[in-house]
């Protein structure tokens, strides 16, 4: 399974092509695509900060439309708990919404399809691949 990072959703919406051909390479491997409620927030704030709201929300929406949200659960939360603590003792804190998303990809045994590989790699557990 592939959780979906938001620079990676928003790349599709741009149509960048390295984006579409991961999408592809995805697709071919028959991979359950999911994304996380943050990264569905980070996308919806993206769009109201247009001056095409209703229309760029609209494909925001159809977007999300094909993908699986994972569940923010009460384990996600513990798992947030312990590692945002460890991170920070680390020095390696990367900031609380990236600890969130990346606790809820862990939780759900996923893979995170990012370019910010140096960011999430600080965080121990999470399986990345980029684009």
């Amino acid at each position: 399974m592939a959780c979906l990072d938001t620079d990676f959703l928003v790349e599709l919406l741009r149509r960048n092509s390295r984006a579409e051909k991961k999408l592809e390479e995805l697709t071919l491997r028959k991979e359950n695509l999911t994304t996380t409620p943050l990264n569905a927030c980070e996308l919806f704030k993206g769009a109201y900060r247009t001056g095409k709201q209703i229309e760029e929300a609209k494909k925001v929406r159809e977007l999300l439309s094909h993908l699986d949200v994972l569940d923010f659960s009460v384990s996600s939360c513990e798992t947030f708990g312990k590692m945002i603590n460890i991170l920070r003792d680390e020095g390696s804190d990367v900031g609380e919404m990236d600890t969130l998303i990346a606790c809820i990809v862990i939780t759900h045994g996923e893979i995170l399809v990012t370019k910010n590989i140096e960011h999430f790699s600080r965080i121990p557990g999470l399986t990345l691949e980029t684009f």
